[in-house]
């Protein structure tokens, strides 16, 4: 037995299960829902896996007139069946409030209204059998953790590890996505196929396309409108975009209108978690931007999620760090390259990132104050039925380009896609190439100190921008004990890099061989190297001195057009380098 009523929402009816309540065959009008899939214990295969049947039982007291008031009362009834989908691993179940709740109903009748009093007694959470597979259904009885009757939204517990759906973004909806509604519309109407009907359905999906995001008197997203067939029964189901991630709770559909339906934005559906629900349980934390940050030193500024910061000394380089969920790395390079090839060498792995990913969307043309670019994201398989995502903005600043983007977790990533994506867009910049060395420099020096107290002063160009270097990896040696970089005031492309290791474990010639087979034509211990980055083409020189106890490697690396106005000052350099400690 079953019953119904109507549903929430201006010009809106939501569909509930009939039934029969024995002694007077009056019918009562309950909501249902439908539910998302997941899979047990972790994430769903398919949605299928992790939509639920909800069965909803308890008690009915009817008053009525017949000559003198009289009431009657049933318990243990079925009051309505419905629809949800698990959302955490713990075993929190989501669904419409008005699929669990009881309350008052009133039934038209010639005779007189019947005044009926729904009391909950027992929610239960079904797990529907996968058919052919031969795996039985699972049924919990569940708790009510949080409702919120306005939100129409209820979280429910059934206290076991099931499969769960990841939830998405509806703040990156767009008109005309593809979306599919699952959910067990008209509830065991539909199992035509049996002779004697259904104890449990089987799950429904419905695909359409996402017709607007209606907004309430303040301008925030409050119903996801699409053409996805809703029926009685749907309520409380999943709506879910094309990757799988949960964008809308399906709530109601327009009686008066064909192919109309509304669900409740993921987002909000978030917050309400997030104030009233499971929200340490979710496999998913949702990020929170903060004010726009300048990163002193790099000429670059943008609103970074709360709890990340900028953790690279180089100016060059933005860098939250880590590996584990969203990193954040912004990149400022020098080529002449436009943003399409740099989006090419983004995504391929052949700079910047290690892994090649393949766009999800075609990028698309974005500003970032007065400059301009582009944004785009795409995806990463890992091979384990996961994934990596990034999400890039490319910013063009003519000779300089900035190559921004977080990368992380496919689930986490989508979770917080409209948050990420607000931050690549509040990207501003300056541009730093403003002196490009075009003449030789003077062989100015100034005495400074390296970074490890045992380390011995040395001379560096005067006036130029230091910032720690990593040092060169090399075969036979440890990483360096201490290493610097400088370039001059106005143009990052030239560098001069010190290494030094406090002791001596090869000969400077046994040491130029393991950096390089190109021999320096300046003698022993010298040697050369020739690349090309981002479509420039680079020249490095360097040469290993053993002085003292230690080893020193000094190098200049600039485009090869320049070259020609940075190699006297490199011979003084290395020739008063000794004399200086």
């Amino acid at each position: 037995m079953t019953s119904s009523g109507s549903c929430r929402g201006p010009s809106a009816r939501a569909s509930r299960h009939r039934s029969a309540l024995a002694g007077f065959g009056a019918l009562v009008i309950l909501a249902a829902a439908g539910a998302p899939d997941v899979a047990a214990g972790g994430p769903a295969a398919t949605p299928a896996e992790a939509t639920v049947f909800i069965r909803v039982t308890g008690d009915v007291r009817a008053e009525y007139m017949d000559l003198f008031k009289q009431s009657r009362e049933v318990r243990g009834l079925e009051l309505a069946t419905g629809s949800g989908f698990v959302v955490s691993p713990a075993g929190h179940v989501l669904t419409n409030h008005h699929v669990i709740s009881g309350g008052d109903v009133i039934l038209k009748r010639a005779q007189g209204d019947v005044h009926l009093q729904l009391d909950v007694t027992k929610i239960e959470v079904v797990l529907p059998s996968e058919g052919a597979s031969g795996e039985s259904e699972r049924s919990f009885v569940a708790s009510v953790e949080a409702v919120d009757p306005d939100l129409d939204l209820a979280v429910l517990s059934v206290g076991g590890e099931l499969p769960f759906l990841h939830l998405g973004d509806s703040d990156v909806l767009e008109t005309g996505q593809p979306i599919t509604v699952w959910g067990f519309p008209l509830g065991r109407k539909l199992e035509l196929g049996r002779s004697g009907g259904a104890d449990v359905p089987q799950v429904s999906a419905s695909r359409g396309l996402v017709g607007a995001v209606r907004r309430d008197d303040r301008g925030e997203a409050r119903y996801v409108q699409t053409d996805a067939a809703i029926n009685p029964g749907s309520s409380g189901g999943p709506m879910l975009d094309a990757d799988g991630y949960v964008v809308g709770v399906v709530e109601l559909k327009l009686r008066e209108g064909t192919a109309i339906g509304f669900g409740i934005p993921i987002n909000l559906v978030k917050d309400f978690i997030e104030t009233r629900g499971p929200e340490p349980s979710m496999p998913s934390r949702r990020l929170k931007i903060g004010p726009p940050e300048s990163l002193r030193g790099k000429g670059l500024s943008l609103r970074i999620p709360e709890g990340m910061e900028d953790v690279s000394p180089h100016r060059l380089l933005c860098s939250s760090g880590g590996s584990g969920d969203e990193v954040l790395r912004v990149d400022r390079v020098s080529s002449p390259l436009g943003l399409p090839a740099l989006e090419l060498l983004l995504l391929s792995g052949k700079a910047f990132e290690s892994f090649s990913a393949s766009p999800k969307v075609p990028s698309r043309a974005a500003s970032f104050g007065e400059l301009h670019g582009l944004m785009g994201w795409a995806r990463a398989e890992t091979g384990d039925g996961g994934g990596r995502d990034i999400e890039y903005a490319l910013v063009d600043l003519g000779r300089e380009k900035l190559v921004a983007r977080y990368v992380g977790p496919s689930p986490q990533m989508a979770f917080n896609r409209g948050l990420l994506r607000s931050s690549l867009r509040s990207v501003e910049a300056e541009r730093l190439l403003t002196a490009e060395v075009s003449a030789p420099l003077p062989p100015a020096f100034e005495r400074v100190a390296l970074d490890a107290p045992p380390a011995p002063e040395i001379q560096l160009p005067a006036r130029w921008i230091r910032e720690p270097e990593t040092g060169s990896r090399l075969r036979g040696l440890p990483v360096p004990d201490a290493a610097i970089s400088a370039s001059p005031e106005g143009d990052f492309t030239v560098s001069f890099r010190v290494s030094w290791w406090r002791s001596r474990r090869v000969t400077p010639e046994d040491a130029a061989t393991t950096r390089s087979a190109q021999r320096g034509s300046r003698g022993p211990g010298w040697y050369a190297i020739s690349g090309d980055r981002l479509g420039v083409s680079y020249s490095v020189e360097g040469v290993f001195l053993a002085l003292g106890d230690g080893l020193f490697q000094l190098e200049v690396v600039s485009p090869s057009a320049k070259r020609p106005f940075l190699q006297d000052l490199f011979a003084a350099w290395v020739k008063g380098f000794g004399a200086a400690l």
